[in-house]
């Protein structure tokens, strides 16, 4: 139940976030997208994204470290998700085309 709750929550965030990421692009950029024109953007951005990632990776630690029987890894799905998800769009925002 408490799973449920949490995605609603999240939802109007995840959804508006996502939006932000992928307005105003055409294709679906990359993961390893780095913008040499705006170096700074480029640095800022990943920063961004970067700080909730490495909240991941110490989630799968804590998951995989876990003692037997423990149900931690319940979550990996979860962790696993919002881990490709902030991936994508960090190389969705550096994958724009400069406007101006």
């Amino acid at each position: 139940m408490s799973s449920i709750f949490l995605a609603v929550v999240l939802l109007p965030v995840v959804c508006s976030i996502t939006w932000l990421c992928l307005r105003g692009n055409d294709d679906a950029g990359s993961l390893l997208a780095w913008n040499t024109a705006r170096p700074t953007r480029s640095a800022m951005v990943t920063l961004c994204f970067a700080i909730p990632f490495t909240v991941g990776l110490s989630s799968l630690v804590d998951e995989f470290t876990a003692p037997p029987g423990w149900h931690g890894l319940m979550w990996l799905p979860y962790t696993l998700a919002a881990m490709s998800w902030l991936g994508a769009m960090r190389g969705a925002v550096l994958s724009k085309r400069d406007d101006g």
